[in-house]
């Protein structure tokens, strides 16, 4: 099927947090067709292996290119950094990441260089962030802290909870400890508890979300705006009802089209009606 003057935007992420990427993509293209396809199955993604990680991402980017779109967005860090050690997949569209945006922009904020980076177990030990933040501005102090408790937080819905907060001040207490004054939330879910960031940390500290300039590289992919307004799919690996549910208390997502998709059929082509 031929591609629609105004392009299509594939989109994976292993739950909610590319939630994140996808807001901030409708508020800059609210005409783009999205196929968001989130993995649930594997989540949380970041416990796992590169290796293991990498491999269930090449699936499931064969997945995302039966959807025929301009580009893909990996909005996953872990998936990112995978495929930053392995080597990402030959396409023939985009394959845009958060880390080069979300690193830049740290590099771009910050007024002492001392920058921090939270993200997921596996991708802190690749050590990718570091060496975006450090290509973008080489005389850069990098904090690096896992964060392997939040992912699990925010499926369960608890992202309001003390139990977040918690979490959250245990992650701060090293970027406040380096006087770090730029702070990449570098796992698409962590904006979602940006409110307990914001306490932990205080004003001093700026939060970058890679979420809005991933956005900015996914918009740009596209071809002339349309006016109309874009469907929105939704293609899950785990329980698809619930994943609705919480996208709608989360961010007040309209899904268009709600659909399982097995996980071990993940690279089949989706239905017609996906495209």
């Amino acid at each position: 099927m031929n591609r629609v003057s105004h392009g299509r935007i594939a989109m994976l992420d292993s739950g909610l947090g590319g939630l994140t990427v996808l807001s901030a993509l409708r508020a800059l293209r609210p005409d783009a067709d999205v196929y968001y396809f989130a993995d649930t199955a594997h989540v949380p993604l970041g416990d796992r292996s590169l290796a293991e990680i990498e491999e269930i991402g090449r699936r499931n980017v064969a997945h995302l290119m039966a959807y025929d779109p301009s580009a893909i967005v990996l909005a996953c860090g872990s998936t990112c950094s995978a495929f930053d050690a392995f080597g990402a997949p030959e396409l023939p569209v985009p394959l845009i990441g958060v880390v080069e945006p979300g690193s830049r922009e740290a590099a771009a904020v910050s007024t002492s260089g001392r920058i921090g980076v939270t993200a997921t177990g596996a991708t802190i030990g690749s050590g990718v962030f570091e060496r975006s933040i450090l290509r973008a501005r080489p005389a850069a102090a990098v904090t690096a802290v896992p964060a392997p408790a939040l992912v699990p937080i925010i499926e369960a819905g608890e992202w309001d909870s003390e139990r977040a907060r918690r979490a959250v001040a245990l992650v701060a207490r090293p970027i406040a400890a380096a006087r770090c004054d730029a702070l990449i939330l570098g796992c698409t879910h962590f904006p979602h508890v940006r409110n307990w960031f914001e306490e932990a940390l205080g004003p001093t500290v700026i939060l970058v979300d890679p979420a809005v300039a991933t956005a900015r590289e996914a918009a740009a992919a596209l071809g002339t705006p349309t006016g109309a307004a874009g469907r929105l799919i939704v293609g899950v690996s785990g329980d698809a009802q619930a994943f609705a549910e919480a996208a709608a208390r989360l961010s007040g997502v309209t899904i268009d089209e709600l659909r399982h998709v097995a996980a071990r059929h993940a690279a089949a082509e989706p239905s017609e009606q996906m495209k």
